[in-house]
């Protein structure tokens, strides 16, 4: 499922931060590493927001991004303990319409591909996802989380420079046929969109 950040859990992380830790959190919001195409919220309501406001601002501007994008400027301002507590059960399921209609429909494709592991979903889109999986931080954040990869594959894959190079070396080792659900899972949670195209190939 598509997540959006738990509101609380993240208000009680932001007023964990020291005063010159919330000022580069806002700074990094705006900061074009961290939102890739995502639009930057305006200077002036972050300069306004207290702590409660810009729990909002991030939530409501975001909304099934928020998580990754408060991920990646965590890292940023080197509290990687909150990214670890943000992986650790601080989403919500983000439903819609259109995302029930998709569990729905890839329900039984997901049952058949786990009963034959050699027609995998993972499997039989492997050179599309490749060049099109972009929210890979997201995935790697889970699939330690789930220990499908350890530390220091994690700092691996983190340290290639772009989205397919981390998924061909995904590829060439941790997916192994039991790490595959775990994997499609993820791709359902952050690529709902990818998989529901190459879901009607």
């Amino acid at each position: 499922l598509s997540r959006l950040v738990d509101r609380e859990k993240l208000l009680e992380m932001l007023e964990d931060l020291k005063k010159e830790e919330l000022e580069k959190f806002k700074w990094f919001l705006r900061d074009r590493d961290v939102l890739v195409e995502l639009q930057p919220i305006s200077e002036s309501k972050l300069e306004k927001a207290s702590t409660c406001d810009l729990v909002d601002l991030v939530v409501q501007t975001y909304t099934e991004k928020s998580g990754e994008v408060t991920k990646k400027v965590f890292r940023k301002i080197n509290r990687n303990d909150l990214v670890q507590k943000l992986s650790d059960n601080s989403f919500l399921p983000l439903f819609s319409g259109s995302l029930v209609h998709l569990n729905s429909s890839l329900s039984g494709a997901f049952s058949s591909t786990k009963a034959d592991q050699q027609n995998h979903f993972v499997d039989k889109h492997r050179v599309e996802l490749i060049q099109r999986v972009s929210n890979i931080e997201q995935i790697l954040d889970e699939l330690q989380y789930k220990e499908v990869i350890d530390q220091e594959q994690y700092d691996k894959f983190r340290a290639l420079p772009t989205s397919q190079g981390r998924m061909r070396e995904l590829y060439s080792g941790p997916l192994k046929a039991t790490c595959k659900d775990i994997f499609y899972e993820s791709l359902l949670a952050n690529e709902k969109f990818l998989v529901e195209d190459l879901s009607k190939k």
